[in-house]
């Protein structure tokens, strides 16, 4: 196919490729959930334009009269479109999203479509009339139409969408103030460039009303770039002077200004240590820096809580988020971040503290009940009798009761459990344990590295939390039992040769009211966990080699060689 060379192509190809491009930056800068109206609306004009400028120079470029035809009817994919993006671009930038509802998108989509349609068709001439090819001065052959009614329909709505869409882009940037001022003239010169031009046309003022093609395509690229820059550069610096009536640099508060498409445009120097340093968090979207920010966007809370990790231990966070808005439009987002710290533990161990009590009521109203009705009724018995078996009974469970409310007392008292803390050699309280409970079913085997293992720690409670595995280790089995001690890389474990704990209720064993046993409290291992939790240690349960059960402590810091000068604090964290 023979071509023809011009400069003017050259020029649409490249508005083509800027149309391109900024289509291209628009999809890839913004995700597909968090793309609105205008960046949608302003990607189709771009594409549109693009199509617009690059069918044109393939028709302007070709000689043919077939080919021109062709490549006439392909552009207006692009040329008939324009009118309709750029209408729902004014009308999303300018905060009338509400007007484009699905039917006027529709509508909108629908007369380009159609004309399209007709074009090809073309039934009994009501778009084209007739097409020639015209040489004109400098052997540059164009083709010369005459267009039919519709065409003429569809001119009709492209200039009323195109002025009424410039009329509302340059009356909202006249009336956004001196703080956008940059926006505003790009707003006003991208809109005003095509209709200039086509003054310039219409009235065959030189130097473009006399060229001897099509500018508007070229027209359109460069208001593409404007509206660009408006919408991924300026829209976004200018939500900052909004900010500061709102927000004060020097708020303890963490405050994190977003764009409507959840892109952050500023941060306040308490923000940076949960989003970043500024420099790279802004023009990041919120969702990679603060992805708790979801919870927010969807509107199921008003505020949300996070959490992060710092050298003080865990901070907790709460967000929340203000809009930013001005003249019925929303620009953008506050969002104010808060450490709760202090309040949400406090939070925490109070609603620990009331399923405590909860537990403790349940526990109480069973546990205690049960016995004094026992006790109540051999009372009765003995009574009637006068037989001393039924004291026996009355005092086994009164033993039992004592038991219970130690354990309940110990319980409830596991904030204090731990006071403070010494080196405490491991073997000398296990056996100052075993000797205490000074039965005969239970043997202790002491393995190698626990005879010279000092453990930093609170003395009695480390006695208490052996005495309880010790005790449960007897209790549990129902023959004698033989407990093993030995030595871990950062902690000790007690492994038994008992009947074991079924894999499936180890996660439950540390429960409170858990028990295997029938006049078991439940309260004894619940204590373990407490007091070990306290010395900032953690204990898990398996299986032992034997088949018996095996708990781990773990976290335990010892006393080695060398550190016996070095002062020990009050709580693992003074260590």
């Amino acid at each position: 196919m023979p071509w023809q060379s011009t400069p003017y192509v050259l020029l649409l190809f490249l508005s083509a490729l800027v149309a391109s491009l900024w289509a291209g930056y628009g999809i890839v800068s913004v995700p597909a959930g968090r793309r609105n109206h205008t960046v949608t609306a302003f990607v189709v004009l771009c594409l549109s334009a693009a199509v617009w400028a690059a069918t044109y120079g393939v028709q302007l470029a070709s000689t043919g009269l077939e080919a021109k035809l062709f490549a006439h009817r392909l552009l207006h994919v692009g040329a008939a479109a324009t009118p309709s993006a750029w209408l729902a671009f004014a009308l999303a930038y300018t905060g009338r999203e509400d007007r484009l509802t699905p039917s006027v998108v529709a509508a909108l989509a629908a007369i380009p479509a159609a004309l399209v349609v007709l074009l090809v068709a073309n039934p009994y001439s009501l778009v084209l009339v007739d097409a020639e090819l015209v040489t004109t001065t400098g052997s540059l052959t164009r083709l010369e139409t005459t267009l039919g009614p519709v065409y003429h329909l569809h001119l009709a709505f492209s200039y009323v969408a195109v002025v009424g869409g410039a009329w509302l882009v340059v009356d909202h940037a006249l009336g956004s103030g001196e703080q956008v001022r940059r926006q505003a003239a790009l707003l006003i010169l991208g809109a005003l460039v095509p209709l200039a031009l086509n003054v310039f046309e219409v009235l065959s003022l030189p130097p473009f009303g006399t060229a001897t093609v099509n500018l508007t395509p070229v027209s359109l690229s460069l208001s593409t770039a404007c509206f660009g820059l408006a919408v991924f550069r300026y829209r976004l610096f200018d939500l900052t002077p909004i900010a500061s009536r709102v927000v004060l640099s020097e708020m303890d508060d963490g405050v994190v200004v977003l764009d409507a498409a959840g892109t952050i445009v500023e941060v306040n120097p308490a923000a940076e240590a949960v989003v970043g340093d500024r420099e790279t968090a802004v023009g990041a979207p919120v969702s990679t820096r603060l992805p708790e920010y979801d919870g927010l966007e969807t509107g199921a809370d008003d505020e949300v809580l996070a959490t992060r990790e710092s050298p003080g231990g865990k901070r907790f966070l709460r967000l929340s988020r203000s809009p930013l808005r001005r003249g019925g439009e929303t620009y953008g987002w506050v969002v104010l971040i808060g450490d709760v710290t202090t309040i949400e533990e406090q939070r925490r161990a109070l609603a620990e503290r009331n399923e405590r009590l909860d537990a403790f009521a349940g526990i109480v109203s069973h546990d205690l009940r049960n016995p004094l009705s026992v006790i109540s009724g051999y009372a009765e018995i003995a009574r009637e009798t006068g037989d001393p078996e039924h004291f026996e009974r009355i005092d086994d469970t009164v033993d039992r009761m004592t038991e219970f409310l130690e354990d309940l007392l110990q319980l409830s008292r596991q904030g204090e459990t731990v006071t403070e803390f010494e080196p405490v050699p491991l073997r000398e309280v296990l056996e100052a344990v075993e000797t205490g409970i000074a039965d005969d079913d239970l043997t202790v085997v002491v393995e190698d590295g626990v005879d010279d293992a000092v453990v930093l720690a609170d003395r009695a409670r480390l006695g208490q939390v052996l005495d309880n595995l010790l005790r449960n280790a007897r209790d549990h089995a129902d023959e004698p039992v033989t407990v093993a001690v030995g030595r871990l890389s950062d902690g000790f474990y007690l492994a038994d040769d008992g009947p074991g704990i079924p894999e499936s209720e180890h996660e439950n064993v540390f429960d409170v009211g858990f028990t295997t046993r029938e006049s078991g409290t439940g309260l004894g291992l619940a204590i373990v966990r407490d007091v070990v939790e306290a010395h900032g240690w953690s204990i898990e349960v398996t299986e032992s080699e034997e088949g018996g059960t095996r708990f781990e402590i773990t976290g335990v810091e010892f006393d080695e060689p060398g550190r016996g000068d070095e002062p020990i604090g009050s709580s693992p964290e003074a260590r």
